[in-house]
């Protein structure tokens, strides 16, 4: 690089590239950009200029104030945007091509799910309540809680069994989901049809969650049965299911993928562990 870039100089590039990717409804625009906005608040605070030493020391100081997701989050939206600064010409070279990874690893967590125990101690415990519905249908199905919530009866086809749904967090890319009802859903959802009285299965529900107040019923629930404090909430369900799917020695990755609504593939992956009789068989396959 032929000359250093002040700091002066780098918030206004930034502000500019941030107000650009506003515009124009760039792809990864409130991730990125929040990220954007972070480095920002360290440009204007800590007067960051392009010295490497000194956007490595800045992502080393947020290390104690986020998440390591959020740092990754962070540390990949200055790479896009000291991308951008080359592009335009600001720069002779890309700036922090690559951050060490020590700076911005981020550790795996394990996989918190439900046992089948913990299943059947839920089951007893909200025996009666509209709560058992919420249960059976996290545990064979996979949907978030707000989606269970919220399933209506025009999402359920009790004749073929199926439940058809266009999950709440995957609205921006039309993603509808196709579940077969397990038995027990089955059962559960035919006895409750009966009494139909809303388009909502379980309208009270519905009503908390959209409002923001069900998890918090929920986990009292988790509670009283000694499962909360294990760092199991309602989304341990659908890792459950998920997991319970994957494990079957017919399953495969992309079909799971269809029936969780996952748009990437790869945040299937963690859950993915082939067994060996799995591998034998495509072996025996390739002869």
């Amino acid at each position: 690089m032929e000359r250093d870039v002040t700091s002066a100089e780098m918030l206004s590039r930034l502000n500019q590239f941030i107000k650009e990717r506003e515009e124009e409804g760039a792809e990864g625009n409130n991730t990125t950009n929040w990220g954007l906005v972070k480095f920002r608040e360290g440009v204007i605070e800590d007067e960051i200029s392009t010295e490497e030493e000194e956007i490595f020391e800045f992502i080393k100081n947020i290390k104690g104030k986020y998440q390591p997701s959020s740092v990754n989050r962070i540390a990949h939206s200055i790479k896009i945007f000291f991308q951008w600064m080359h592009r335009r010409g600001y720069t002779d070279e890309v700036l922090v091509k690559k951050f060490p990874k020590k700076l911005i690893s981020v550790p795996k967590k394990p996989i918190v799910t439900f046992t089948e125990e913990d299943y059947a101690k839920l089951k007893k415990a909200a025996e009666g309540t509209d709560f058992y519905y919420l249960i059976i249908a996290g545990w064979n199905t996979a949907m978030r809680l707000i989606d269970c919530a919220t399933l209506k009866w025009s999402e359920v086809d009790l004749d073929k069994k199926l439940i058809v749904k266009k999950p709440s967090k995957t609205e921006e890319h039309e993603t509808v989901v196709e579940i077969p009802m397990a038995n027990e859903l089955h059962d559960v959802l035919s006895a409750m049809s009966e009494t139909r009285s809303h388009e909502f299965i379980v309208p009270h529900l519905a009503f908390k969650a959209l409002n923001g107040e069900l998890s918090r019923y929920f986990n009292r629930l988790l509670e009283k049965n000694n499962l909360y404090e294990k760092g199991k909430t309602f989304h341990a369900f659908r890792r459950t299911a998920i997991s319970r799917w994957l494990s079957h020695p017919n399953a495969d990755i992309l079909t799971v993928r269809h029936l969780s609504g996952h748009k990437d593939v790869r945040s299937l992956f963690p859950y993915f562990k082939p067994s060996v009789d799995k591998k034998k068989m495509i072996m025996d396959i390739m002869g």
